[in-house]
Formats: C-alpha cells, structure tokens, sequence
C-alpha cells in the first residue's frame, strides 16, 4: 500500500523527520554529518516518482510543517514564504490582495512551493513566457552540513553576479533543502477567459499557435492537447483530433479585445470546433489538464520533452508516427510557445510490438535526433533498474554538476542515487 513517504515501493528505513523551522532543520542535517545515513527531503511527495531507483533511503525529511507566510508586501509585489507552503494555499492569501504567483503545478492543493521550485515541476502558467525560476527573487537553503545559506532577498532588484538560487530550482534536492523563498508577484486579471479551437492536423495546431505569439494576444498559458488526452480529460470536443487551448486575462475591453484577435486569426484556419469559456469554466478545464498524469497504476510511463518551438513540431509528428506503428495509444500535451511536451501511457502491456526497454530507447533516439531532450518522469519500478531515466549529458555539463555535487555533498547525503550526479 502506498503512502505519502513510499519511493518505488520503498519506505524510509529509519522513520520520518518533521522539522518545525530553519534551526531545527539545519540541527536535523549538521547531525547526519559523516554517516552513511541518505536524507530525502518531500513537501507534498507529489513528485518522489521522479528519479532513479535510489540503493537506499533511510529519512523522509517532510518539510510540510514549515508552511508559513513570513512576510507579504503587497505595495512592492514580493513576498517570502517557507518552503512547506503549499501552491493552493499561497494563492488564496494573494488572492486577497489581488495578486498571484506565476507558478502552477499539478495537485496545488498537496504540493508545495519547495517541492516545486526542487522537481521543476510542470507547469501551464506561462507568464509572457517566463521560466518559475524568473518568479524567484531570494532564497533561503539550508546546505547538507547544516550551514544556512542566503542568496538574493524581498526585493526585486537585489542580485549582482550569478544567482545561487537556479542552483537548487531543479536540483532535485541534491545540493541542499530549501528552506524559504522570496517571490514576485503579479496582479490578479480582473478576468479570465479560454479560447479553445479544435483541428485535424498538428501542422494546424503549430501554426495557430504561432501566429498568436506573433500577434498582441498575451496568453497567460497555451497548450495543445491530442485527441487522447481529450478522451481521457472526458471533454465533450467533438471531432478534433488536437485542440488548443488559450488562456487570456485581464480588464473586460483587454479580454473581449484579445478574443477577438484569437478569433480573427481562427478564420484563416479550417478549424473544427471554436469556443470560448469564461471564468469558473475556463479554471476547471486548466485543473484538468495541469492534473492529469494518466493512469496511476504501477505500470504508468511519462515523459517530459525539452525542445524548441521549431523543433518541436517536428518532434511531435515522429513521435506520433512511432506510437502508431507500435499500436500504442499514448496521451499528449505540448506548449508550442515553451518548446515543451509530455506523453502519457500505460505501460506497454498492451502492444507486443516491441520489448519496453528497446521501445524506451527508441522515443530517445527520436528526440536526440530532433536536437532536443527527455526525461523520463515515471517509469515502472522494474523498469528503472539499471535504466538512465535522465538521458544523455554532455560531458562538459555532466562534469560542472559532479563538481558541484562534490562540494556541497561530497557523502551523497540527500537523495543519493536518485539524480544524474551519482548515476556513474
């Protein structure tokens, strides 16, 4: 039975730890210091899935006490949070200043900001394009010794020279445990709206897209989803082999006028389904969507894609191509502004086309070939032996990580064997 602390069926040897603040988390640390002993650091453990299978895991660090709002100036835009904060629970605060954070990730209730600045999580929320590091001003982590380290602060224009704080959005938890973060935020559109068009083919798909990007329209998130996604979101879209999806904000004149661009630029395309929700619709559709991680059985596979938006309309068309001549029906997302894309499947139990590690390595070399990269996001636990779900790293690369790796936790204290550094 799986529980919050479970890792490929794995269940922390020596128990759990709940530190209450930064000092206990840093006593917590300084004390493991030179033993064998592996800490994994969790928030809402709504992305542990991710990851090599690790050799051993003897703490569950859950920092979802740390949950507080330290500070919230609304007049500059900015506030610090500790890490255990969850998504949902930061935007209702904000909210009621009319404010937001240009950050989502699946299961906002449960996950929490630490968590998803560490895992890269995922997101739709693309504001003008911006990477969830770019939403990040200041940070507070507390390093594998125990050392409390401080970078940038709450306010905006505070870093000279490289901001230590992209070291650790994406470091899975290896050079350190983030303790508290310094936001900027954005006012809240008065309202919010989604254009959704249905097409036939991906070429449509891409070349809508773009021509929006071109255009005066600001989404606030744009994503094409495929037919198979569709069906499972259970959305009544007839006749659309891809939809688009975009999501458009702010004063009434600016929305109305927005959609109507959208629209100007639809008549140019022989689009098979239009429509437009507002408000309350539009929000549980993006719920759905930025949900959705297909099926939760053991046997689930995803991957997350990092391209270009050149390269990735090609990428989507091979890979489409590969899972119709395997027979296997595989769920799409792609943000054609962002240059990425997720896919979504079953397992290969269902095809005998093909064995499943070959077939792996063959999406791989798909993507490679394109210029552009995978991550393996959830994999069987059997398939994970022995499996690099990272992909390949330049050596240049590869050796700057292990450099870093070495000096801030030489002994692999937190999360050993889960991530790339310690995959050789």
């Amino acid at each position: 039975m799986k529980t919050k602390y479970s890792i490929d069926g794995a269940q922390p040897s020596e128990g759990v730890i709940n530190p209450q603040d930064r000092d206990e988390l840093s006593s917590v640390l300084s004390d493991v210091v030179g033993s064998d002993k592996v800490v994994v650091p969790m928030g809402g453990a709504t992305r542990l899935h991710i990851g090599a299978k690790m050799p051993k895991y003897d703490y569950a660090l859950d920092l979802s006490s740390m949950n507080q709002l330290v500070a919230h100036n609304s007049a500059d835009l900015t506030c610090v949070a500790q890490s255990g904060v969850t998504l949902k629970s930061l935007q209702d605060i904000l909210k009621e200043q009319g404010q937001f954070l240009a950050i989502d990730a699946a299961f906002p209730d449960q996950a929490t900001i630490g968590g998803t600045l560490a895992s890269n999580a995922p997101g739709y929320m693309r504001w003008q394009l911006a990477h969830m590091r770019d939403m990040v001003i200041g940070m507070e982590v507390v390093l594998p010794s125990g050392t409390i380290t401080k970078s940038g602060g709450p306010v905006v224009k505070n870093v000279s020279g490289y901001d230590m704080a992209r070291l650790h959005i994406g470091g899975y938890g290896t050079l350190g445990v983030i303790s508290e973060i310094s936001f900027k935020l954005t006012p809240l559109p008065r309202h919010q709206g989604t254009f959704i068009l249905g097409f036939q083919t991906e070429s449509d798909l891409h070349d809508f897209s773009a021509e929006v990007f071109k255009s005066h329209v600001m989404p606030l998130a744009l994503a094409g989803i495929n037919s198979e996604l569709i069906k499972e979101l259970d959305l009544n879209f007839p006749s659309s082999l891809y939809l688009v999806l975009a999501r458009i904000g702010g004063r009434k004149m600016a929305l109305i006028r927005q959609r109507d661009i959208l629209s100007e630029i639809a008549d140019h395309y022989q689009y098979t389904y239009s429509d437009f929700l507002e408000e309350d619709p539009s929000d549980i559709l993006w719920e759905k969507v930025r949900d959705f991680r297909r099926y939760s059985s053991s046997e689930s596979i995803s991957g997350r894609l990092f391209s270009t938006p050149t390269r990735l309309r090609g990428l989507l068309e091979r890979m489409n191509e590969y899972f119709q001549k395997i027979e296997l029906n595989s769920a799409f997302s792609v943000q054609p502004g962002f240059g990425t894309m997720e896919f979504f499947f079953d397992g290969f139990s269902r095809t005998e086309k093909v064995d499943s590690e070959n077939a792996m390595r063959e999406i791989r070399k798909i993507v490679s070939e394109n210029g552009s990269h995978l991550n393996y996001e959830q994999l069987p636990t059997g398939l994970k032996n022995g499996f690099n779900m990272w992909g390949p790293i330049n050596q240049g690369s590869l050796g700057l990580m292990k450099s870093l790796r070495n000096t801030y936790d030489p002994v692999r204290k937190l999360n050993r064997g889960r991530y790339i550094t310690d995959s050789e």
